[in-house]
């Protein structure tokens, strides 16, 4: 049985982008999160072990998304990937979109953003576990 956990609309502040004066004084990020999940028989045993918790995995988007200055939306979503997978060994495929509102452009745009999709399979050896 495929399970995919779903975060949708999280929140928070951050100093990414193309220009100094973005990762200067920073602007609101939006990530979706999709998670398929290792493949298990069923699920009414009812415990953990064939899931994951949803508060964790936000916090470790978070934390990630914290933890640096990135000049594309591309190399944040990728490394909150890999991060995730590192993370959470139940997870064999994930997915982050990253979105921002009002970016500095000429015309008026609601929001921009990137999708990134990385399988447990196509980690590089040096990024399969947790340092």
């Amino acid at each position: 049985m495929l399970t995919s956990i779903n975060i949708t609309g999280l929140k928070t502040y951050g100093y990414h982008g193309l220009f100094e004066e973005e990762r200067t004084l920073g602007q609101k990020f939006t990530f979706d999160i999709s998670a398929t999940l290792r493949d298990v028989r069923t699920h009414r045993a009812d415990n953990l072990d064939s899931s994951v918790r949803y508060d964790a995995v936000v916090d470790q988007a978070v934390q990630i998304a914290a933890s640096g200055k990135f000049q594309t939306r591309e190399a944040l979503g990728e490394t909150i990937a890999v991060g995730l997978l590192r993370r959470f060994a139940v997870m064999e495929r994930v997915s982050v979109a990253v979105a921002k509102s009002s970016p500095p452009m000429a015309h008026a745009v609601e929001q921009v953003g990137i999708q990134v999709d990385l399988r447990r399979a196509d980690l590089a050896p040096d990024q399969e576990t947790a340092p």
